[in-house]
């Protein structure tokens, strides 16, 4: 019984995943610029027949060459599979991109070492990860990565970047408006998401300070999330 309320949470996420507009709803869509330029760089850079794998793409598509896969069906993802056994030979893709997966995976080392094998020699890695964010399950939340952790995951690929991804303000806006949701949930799981839903919008423009806080060359040691982006030898 203890898990029924995080139970029906993932459901109601899952739920509203289905829609575009409503998945807006699940949380605050926290600004990640360097990851983004990141990964738009590395698309750019490929060519257009390029193969490239979204490994966990939600509800986006980042180019019309990227094969999006899920753990369930939303409207725009074209495989559904799990990360731990990529449906796909060897040396498969250019490219393999992961934003915000790996914390809901119960073995990361092993979902790397599938991109590893499904990488085409000199294909490219690029993973977002979580540092100091709070527990959002979906459906499980495990562990939590900074930079020097994600690094060391992929050690198995040669590093060309890595770094905070979404910056310290982000942590804060993140476990404060958690912190009020709780404070005002009495007892309630359900009214706690909801209360830590409304002020992170009312308090969502403070974001902005991270514009200049992310470019701080320690901003890695308070940030909310960290990338990896390297490539097979």
């Amino acid at each position: 019984m203890a898990d029924s309320k995080p139970d029906l949470i993932s459901r109601l996420k899952r739920k509203l995943r289905q829609n575009r507009l409503l998945s807006l709803l699940i949380g605050c869509p926290y600004p990640a610029p360097r990851w983004n330029r990141c990964v738009k760089r590395l698309l750019r850079q490929l060519s257009s027949d390029a193969r490239v794998l979204d490994l966990g793409a939600g509800t986006r598509r980042r180019a019309p060459n990227v094969i999006n896969l899920e753990i369930e069906p939303t409207p725009e993802i074209d495989l559904v599979g799990d990360g731990h056994f990529l449906p796909f030979k060897d040396n498969t893709f250019d490219a393999v991109i992961s934003e915000a997966v790996l914390e809901h995976v119960h073995s990361p080392d092993l979902v790397v070492r599938e991109i590893y094998r499904v990488l085409k020699p000199s294909g490219y890695i690029c993973i977002a990860v979580p540092f100091l964010q709070g527990y959002h399950a979906s459906p499980h939340d495990y562990q939590r990565w900074t930079v020097s952790g994600i690094v060391q995951l992929c050690t198995a690929f040669s590093e060309i970047e890595s770094g905070a991804c979404a910056g310290p303000t982000a942590s804060l806006h993140w476990i404060f408006r958690e912190y009020v949701g709780l404070a005002c949930s009495f007892g309630s799981l359900l009214l706690a998401k909801a209360v830590s839903l409304i002020v992170g919008w009312i308090t969502f423009p403070l974001l902005l300070l991270d514009g200049l806080l992310g470019l701080h060359k320690n901003a890695d040691i308070l940030a909310s999330a960290v990338y990896f982006f390297g490539r097979k030898p």
